[in-house]
């Protein structure tokens, strides 16, 4: 516990839901009150919820094939940093996987209607990791560090 009588941490926790945009919203103010708990600021809760809100779009739509399609989320937040992992079907396949990391570093067209999610991500994260298993499906991992 920390002086303020708050976590220094929580997690990891993870959640499994299907691949449907309503879980979106509960799930981003389930990360905001984590947030809370590891005493985040306004600012910090809001970049760490909004990369959580673009990874989570992004699986639902990209990922999945269909509402049956199972998300998984793993998030930690500690007083250092906060870690989300999300595991979906893998509709890109490898392809996906091995171009993305590329595509996000590049900053997008913007007289494209969309194409900015990774970018976005990545922008907001110190660190960002993109794999697929034919086994498993896509996995993307990002790190934020705090301010100190």
């Amino acid at each position: 516990m920390s002086t303020s009588g708050r976590l220094d941490g929580v997690g990891p926790v993870t959640l499994s839901f299907t691949a449907n945009m309503r879980f979106v919203r509960p799930v981003r103010h389930f990360i905001c009150a984590l947030c809370a708990l590891a005493d985040y600021d306004e600012e910090e809760s809001e970049s760490v919820a909004l990369v959580a809100t673009e990874i989570l779009n992004n699986s639902i739509e990209h990922g999945a094939s269909g509402d049956d399609d199972e998300i998984d989320l793993t998030v930690e937040v500690t007083a250092d940093r906060f870690s989300i992992e999300v595991l979906d079907p893998g509709r890109g396949g490898r392809h996906f996987a091995s171009t993305a990391l590329e595509q996000a570093s590049h900053r997008p067209d913007l007289e494209e209607p969309r194409g900015r999610g990774l970018f976005l991500i990545r922008s907001y994260v110190d660190e960002m990791d993109i794999t697929y298993d034919p086994q498993v499906g896509t996995r993307l991992r990002a790190v934020k560090a705090r301010k100190p």
